[in-house]
This record gives structure tokens, sequence and C-alpha cells, in this order.
């Protein structure tokens, strides 16, 4: 009964190496909580597409009432209200906003699409009704208002046409465009017939792909994702080579030649921050191979480099944090798989998490993943390499990053030299 013994002993040195015990229990744990989150509605059946919603309609006198009246502010109101069949989910969660920054937001897909509503929906509409009216010989419009070539104008449908999520909204949106018609003209015509049929004329939707994105693949959405990974793999090596140190008395020695802990970490950037813009430039070249899309030529590659050195800078203070508490080499590279990848994920390196807003700031909504650094990085790359955006165009994530790269290296920083480095004069 040897086997029992050896069963025993090898159970006794598993539950001792509390940290492997972990790692094996909770990472199969993270991912099933990730993916729940993401496609799994968290026990919700349905959940709401994300909508951008830009009104243009400058509105329209009705001349049964001789009232102003604005359909395009109806619809979005629809828009907003619609709820699922038997359910009290919205339909869509509906964002107002302008043109351009609905751009962006399909970009980032931060939203699903975006329904443009000319500025001649509610002409368009009226003379709907005017028509159905007509046709139905009921004479109660004052002749010269109807427009005989009955031209009605088109609701834009725009997004990313490579994205799936955006083919699911296109389809709701275009019956739900049908239905408020079909609602709206029924509706007033019964009061004046109630026996009035329903128009066969109607205002239709054209499709119309975010510039840049027309010929745009699953790939070239993901391929920034896999370099923000790469990035984030830095804190694991950097966390690694880090308790190596300690282990073989490197830091010991440091410490005697009285250079302090913040020339010994910064110095350690230069190095890792090459690494970085290294990795960045051969992802690059392997992604075009595979059919990236590369947009913005020299200048975006410039961009691309500069950010994924600040990244890399923050997967450097990552590494410094994860090596603060880790007892060796081994113990730092399987914690450091177990923060980096999930903060990949959170990072939306991989697909895009359900929005968590948590505010706003200077007009944009902030979410709980922005408060990561890669977050930025990631929208940042997909701006110039996917997009071929300019420095202007990614301010305000560039702006993000080095807050909170700083403050995480500032962190890192004084979390190892407390940990590792508290003897040092």
């Amino acid at each position: 009964m040897k086997f029992i013994s050896i069963a025993i002993k090898d159970f006794k040195e598993l539950i001792r190496d509390q940290r492997g015990l972990f790692m094996i229990l909770g990472f199969p744990l993270f991912f099933m909580l990730v993916f729940g989150f993401a496609f799994g509605g968290m026990g919700q059946e349905n959940e709401p597409h994300l909508l951008a919603v830009v009104n243009y309609d400058q509105g329209a006198n009705f001349p049964l009432t001789n009232e102003e009246v604005n359909f395009g502010n109806n619809f979005t109101e629809v828009l907003q209200d619609s709820k699922y069949e038997d359910s009290d989910v919205n339909l869509f969660n509906v964002t107002v906003t302008t043109e351009s920054e609905a751009d962006r937001l399909i970009k980032s897909r931060e939203v699903d699409a975006a329904i443009i509503i000319p500025e001649d929906f509610s002409q368009s509409m009226v003379q709907l009704i005017i028509s159905n009216l007509n046709q139905q010989n009921i004479m109660v419009i004052p002749e010269g208002t109807t427009n005989a070539s009955n031209n009605f104008t088109s609701v834009i449908i725009k997004g990313d046409t490579s994205f799936s999520n955006f083919g699911v909204s296109q389809a709701i949106l275009v019956g739900t465009l049908q239905q408020f018609q079909e609602e709206t003209v029924s509706a007033i015509s019964e009061t004046i017939s109630p026996s009035t049929a329903p128009s066969a004329e109607s205002i239709t939707t054209s499709v119309e792909s975010v510039p840049g994105t027309e010929s745009f693949s699953m790939f070239d959405f993901l391929a920034p994702g896999m370099m923000v990974f790469a990035i984030l793999l830095l804190a694991t090596t950097v966390a690694a080579a880090l308790s190596r140190e300690v282990e073989t008395g490197t830091l010991a020695r440091l410490k005697m030649s009285r250079m302090r802990s913040f020339d010994l970490l910064f110095g350690g950037l230069i190095p890792w921050s090459l690494v970085a813009a290294a990795q960045i430039v051969i992802l690059l070249v392997v992604a075009i191979i595979m059919g990236f899309k590369w947009q913005g030529g020299l200048n975006s590659l410039i961009l691309a480099i500069f950010i994924a050195v600040i990244g890399g800078i923050a997967s450097v203070a990552l590494g410094m944090i994860i090596a603060a508490f880790a007892k060796n080499d081994r113990q730092a590279a399987n914690l450091g798989t177990l923060v980096t990848v999930p903060v990949s994920f959170l990072s939306g390196a991989f697909f895009a998490l359900p929005p968590v807003v948590i505010g706003d700031f200077l007009g944009k909504q902030v979410q709980i993943y922005d408060l990561l650094p890669w977050t930025h990085t990631l929208t940042a790359l997909r701006a110039v390499l996917t997009f071929g955006e300019g420095l202007n165009d990614i301010t305000y994530s560039l702006g993000w990053m080095i807050v909170l790269t700083l403050i995480l290296f500032v962190i890192g920083v004084g979390i190892f030299s407390r940990t590792r480095l508290s003897a040092e004069n």
C-alpha cells in the first residue's frame, strides 16, 4: 500500500503550495467568468444591442393640424423604449451623439451600429401620410400640398460590416423602422377614415460602412489585440527576471553599491521598452503577411512604436508588482500568467466586453475597463494601424495611457522597493 503514502505526500505538497493551487483552480474559473460575462448575458436571456443615433431631422409642418412635428425625435424615442417581446429588457441601448463620435464608437466597437436620421425625415413622413390618404381618395389634403414625385428619403444604417453584431442590429433596425412607419401612418389615417388601408410606399434604409472598414475582416480588428497581449506578456518575463535577481543575490550586491531602487528599476525600462517596440514591428510584419490591411504608412508605424513603448512601461510596472509577491522565478512566471491573461481579456484584446459605464470625462463615457492602461493602448493601436488615424485622433487615449502608466509605475516602484529593497540606505 505504498501508493497511499505517496498519494498522501503529494497531496500535502499540493496543499502546501497554495499559490500554485490557486492558479490551477482560479485560472479556469476566471475564463469561465469572463466568457460567461461576455457571451452568456450573466443569466439574462436577451441583451440590448448597442446603438448610436445621429438625428439630423429638422422637423416639418403637418398640414392637417398646421403644427410643427419632428418624427426623428419620435423615432429616437421608439428606439429607446423598444423592448424584447415578453420581456422588460430594452431592444437597444441608445447613445444619441454626433456622426463623428458615432464613427469612433463603431471603430472601437463600443456600439454595434449607428443609425443616421436625415434632415428631411419628418418631411418624408408627412409626405408618406399624405400619399396614403390620397391613394384612398380621401379629399382632406389641400391641392398642391403633396409632392407628385413621392421621392422619400433614406435612413442610413452605418457600421463595420465585418462585425457580426452589425448584421444582427441592421436587420432589427430595418424591422423597427418599418413598424414605426406603419404604426404612425395607420394611427393618423384612422383618425380620418377607419377603413384606410396601409400604404405600399415607405421610407427605405441604406447601409454604409465606416470609412476604412469596407474590406475589413475580423483579423483586421483582432491583430492589434494580439499586439497588446504580447506587450502584456512582458510583465511575466520582467517579474521572473526580477525574482531571479533576488534569488541569485544580484540585488543584494547592487544595494551594497548604494544604487537607488529608482535607478535600478528605471534603468530596466530601457531594454524592455526596446523589446516592446520590436514586438510591434515583428508582429505587424507577420500580420501583414497573414492578410492584415495596414493603414497609415510610416507615420502610423512610428506612432504604433511610441504607443507600444508606453504600454511596455506599464507592463514593466505590473511585472514589479508581481515580483514583489513571488518567492522565486517559477512562481513569478505562474503568477504573471495568472494576472496578465485576465488583464488582456479585460482590456478587450480578444473581444469586446459588455459596457460597464462608471462616469463621464471630457464628454466621453468612462468604463471600468478604462482604468487599465492597456485598454487605451489597444484603442490607440487599432486607431493608427487599422484605421490609419493620426496623432490628433488618439490624443485622448494617449493621455489616459500616460497618466495610468505613471501611476502604475510609481506603485510598482514603491511596492517592489518596500518588499525587495527595504535594506537599501
